[in-house]
């Protein structure tokens, strides 16, 4: 049987890439003879996994990749619970609000229910640092130590000007969520964007979910991130108690 590894890593990369990658750049950085990375590409491109342009010059990943997405979030009975308090809570707030998971050292968002004024659209699928995250702060807050030294240890990049990089207040940052029961971040993640997190706590499980909702610091004033904890904190114990219902 063929080794499938060169085929999810070719997978992964392009989902990770923020725009088309072009093959050159593909051999480079995934190491593979140009005769395999051409056969790999023809056929995810002949099943709908991958899109290329009319020269065949550059690749992204294709509408294809959808199913197997799409038959997941399905199949998750919290994302399907999470749909209408989401929604509630957005009308509450008029902020743009989801629902993420903690995959590895990232957070994944699996939900999502964008307010009008959202220009940033549905993040769905698109993953993001864990620790560098309100919405992966809340559920490592409720982590065992050893997993989130672990995360630190495999090293914190910056993501902009404000991010917090360093041990001391990357433990600081976690003790502060643990003390008021959310987690709060001001541009860290995404330069001018605040957020603010919940984790859902179903019962004696582990942790491995949260609620967030992103913001542009200049509506980010105090009283409004106390209004968009409250908020969270009474959807994430809505979510908590469906799970159990």
């Amino acid at each position: 049987m063929a080794d499938e590894s060169p085929t999810l890593d070719l997978l992964e990369r392009l989902a990770a890439a923020p725009d088309r990658m072009t093959f050159e750049a593909l051999c480079r950085q995934l190491g593979l003879p140009e005769s395999v990375l051409r056969g790999r590409l023809a056929q995810l491109v002949a099943r709908g996994w991958v899109e290329t342009d009319a020269d065949g010059a550059s690749f992204g990943i294709g509408v294809g990749a959808l199913r197997p997405g799409s038959a997941y979030l399905w199949g998750d009975r919290t994302a399907r619970l999470a749909g209408p308090i989401l929604s509630r809570l957005r009308d509450q707030l008029d902020e743009s609000v989801r629902l993420v998971r903690l995959d590895g050292t990232a957070i994944v968002c699996l939900a999502s229910r964008e307010a009008s004024h959202d220009l940033a659209g549905s993040l769905v699928g698109r993953r993001f640092p864990a620790i560098s995250a309100a919405s992966g702060r809340a559920i490592l807050a409720c982590r065992d130590t050893a997993e989130v030294e672990a995360i630190v240890d495999a090293g914190v990049e910056a993501r902009t000007a404000d991010s917090v990089v360093e041990r001391a207040e990357l433990d600081a940052a976690l003790a502060d969520c643990r003390a008021r029961g959310w987690a709060y971040e001001r541009g860290e993640l995404v330069p001018g964007i605040g957020c603010i997190a919940v984790a859902v706590r179903a019962g004696g499980l582990p942790v491995t979910d949260s609620i967030s909702c992103g913001m542009p610091l200049s509506r980010l004033t105090d009283e409004h991130a106390e209004d968009v904890a409250a908020g969270l904190v009474r959807a994430a114990a809505e979510l908590a108690g469906a799970q159990h219902g």
